[in-house]
C-alpha cells in the first residue's frame, strides 16, 4: 500500500508586474502530502470494530487534560488523582492500538505527571500538560485530515441503489448521473423555452431522488432530520416549478431550479462530495 498520497495544485494567477523569476516560481507546482496512518489503526474503527474505540480514547484524553486543567487550579485532589489515573491508562493504549506510534508518545512524562499529582504540585501540572500534549500535535499534524477521511467517511464507491429509475439495480455514480442530467434536461429546456420538455423531466427527476433517498438510512439510522430536510424542500421546489414553467416565465423558472439545486443538491455535496472524493483517492 502506498504511504503517501500526492496531490498536485498549480497556481492560477500571477500578478502581473511580478518580475518574470518571481511568476515562473508562483507559476510552479506546489506539492501537498498526505501521510496515511498504519494499517492497524483500522482495527480500533467501525466497520472493522463494533465500537469506535479510537476516536472515543481520543475523546477521553481531551476530557482528562481539561479535567485535570481545571481541578489542579482549584486543588481538588481527588478528583484530579481520579482523571489523571483515566488519563495515563488512555494514554498508554495509544502504544498497545498501534504500536508504531509508540515512539512519538512521551510516555516519561506521565511518571513525571503522576508525581507531580500526588505530590500535589499544581502548579505545575499544566507545564506537564501542555508538553505530553504535543505529542498528541505531532500525530494530528500529519494523521487526523486523513484518518477521517479514511475511517470517519462514508464511502460511497460500492454502494448500490436498490431499485433505480428504470428498475434495475444501480450504482451510486449513475444515479447522480441520472439526476444531473434530469436537472440540466431542464435547465436547457428553460432556456430554449421548451417550457413543456422541462415539465416532463419533473417526475423522473422526483423519482430519482426517492430511489436515492432510500440509501441515506444506511447512515442516517437515528437522525433522520438530513434526509427529511432534502426530501421536504423537493417536495415543495418541484411544485413550485412546475407552477412557474405552466406560466412559461423563463426568469423565474430558472430562478426555482436554481434554489432546488442548492438547497437540495449542494446540501448534500457540500458534506459528502469533497470527503468522498478524497477517500477515493486516498484509498
Amino acid at each position: 500500500m502506498f504511504r503517501f498520497l500526492i496531490i498536485m495544485f498549480s497556481a492560477v494567477s500571477v500578478i502581473s508586474f511580478s518580475s518574470s523569476a518571481v511568476a515562473e516560481q508562483a507559476a510552479a507546482e506546489q506539492t501537498i502530502t498526505l501521510k496515511k496512518p498504519p494499517e492497524i489503526l483500522a482495527k480500533w474503527y467501525k466497520p472493522a470494530n463494533k465500537r469506535q474505540v479510537w476516536l472515543h480514547t481520543m475523546f477521553r484524553l481531551r476530557r482528562e487534560i481539561l479535567a485535570m486543567k481545571d481541578y489542579s487550579a482549584k486543588g481538588q485532589q481527588t478528583e484530579l488523582e481520579k482523571w489523571s489515573q483515566n488519563f495515563i491508562k488512555d494514554y498508554k493504549s495509544i502504544a498497545e492500538m498501534v504500536p508504531e506510534w509508540e515512539k512519538f508518545l512521551y510516555l516519561d512524562k506521565l511518571n513525571e505527571l503522576d508525581n507531580a499529582v500526588k505530590s500535589q504540585q499544581y502548579s505545575s501540572i499544566p507545564t506537564i500538560l501542555k508538553k505530553i500534549s504535543k505529542s498528541c500535535m505531532r500525530c494530528h499534524d500529519d494523521y487526523q485530515t486523513v484518518a477521517t477521511l479514511m475511517f470517519r467517511s462514508p464511502d460511497f464507491n460500492n454502494k448500490i441503489i436498490s431499485e433505480g429509475f428504470s428498475g434495475e439495480k444501480i450504482s451510486y455514480d449513475e444515479i447522480m448521473k441520472q439526476m444531473s442530467d434530469s436537472v440540466n434536461r431542464i435547465n436547457i429546456a428553460i432556456k430554449d423555452n421548451y417550457f413543456e420538455t422541462a415539465s416532463d423531466v419533473i417526475g423522473p427527476l422526483e423519482q430519482q431522488l426517492d430511489h436515492l433517498a432510500t440509501s441515506c438510512g444506511d447512515c442516517h439510522q437515528d437522525d433522520g432530520v438530513p434526509v427529511q430536510r432534502i426530501m421536504n424542500a423537493s417536495r415543495e421546489l418541484l411544485p413550485e416549478l412546475a407552477e412557474q414553467l405552466e406560466l412559461k416565465d423563463q426568469k423565474k423558472s430558472g430562478g426555482k431550479l436554481g434554489e432546488y439545486a442548492v438547497k437540495v443538491c449542494a446540501k448534500c455535496h457540500s458534506i459528502h462530495r469533497l470527503s468522498s472524493d478524497l477517500k477515493f483517492i486516498i484509498d
